[in-house]
């Protein structure tokens, strides 16, 4: 698709931009914190259900452009996994709903043939806790 052909269909961003500052947390447990500056996001990730069945934590990086969110997390290990979404209220409570890709790293003997098996996606909620 042509992006240029999607951006004309983007509504306004919203006049009054949600606090994503501070803790939020997913429905399997893993929590973040996010600082904001300006339009630039950083913080802290820390996931309950890697592979290794251990806690993992990572540095987030992204940026914020009205509701709408979009961040990355370099993981100690040979993956990064990149969230994209926006602010949905939800009872009162403003919950940032998101998509997301991981990637991994895979033997060279592996590539390009198996280069599909290091792409994993889903989609995670995170409130306040």
């Amino acid at each position: 698709m042509d992006v240029l052909k999607i951006l004309a269909h983007a509504a306004p961003a919203e006049p009054k931009a949600p606090d994503f500052s501070g803790a939020r947390k997913n429905e399997l447990g893993s929590e973040m914190t996010l600082t904001v500056q300006g339009g630039k996001l950083s913080g802290r990730y820390k996931s309950t259900v890697s592979s290794g069945g251990k806690e993992i934590e990572g540095e987030l990086t992204g940026h914020v452009n009205g509701d709408l969110i979009a961040f990355t997390v370099n993981w100690p290990t040979a993956a990064i996994t990149a969230w994209v979404g926006q602010v949905v209220s939800v009872g009162g409570k403003d919950n940032i709903q998101t998509l997301w890709q991981m990637t991994t790293n895979i033997p060279e003997a592996q590539e390009p043939k198996g280069l599909w098996h290091s792409v994993y996606a889903g989609t995670d909620t995170f409130a306040r806790p």
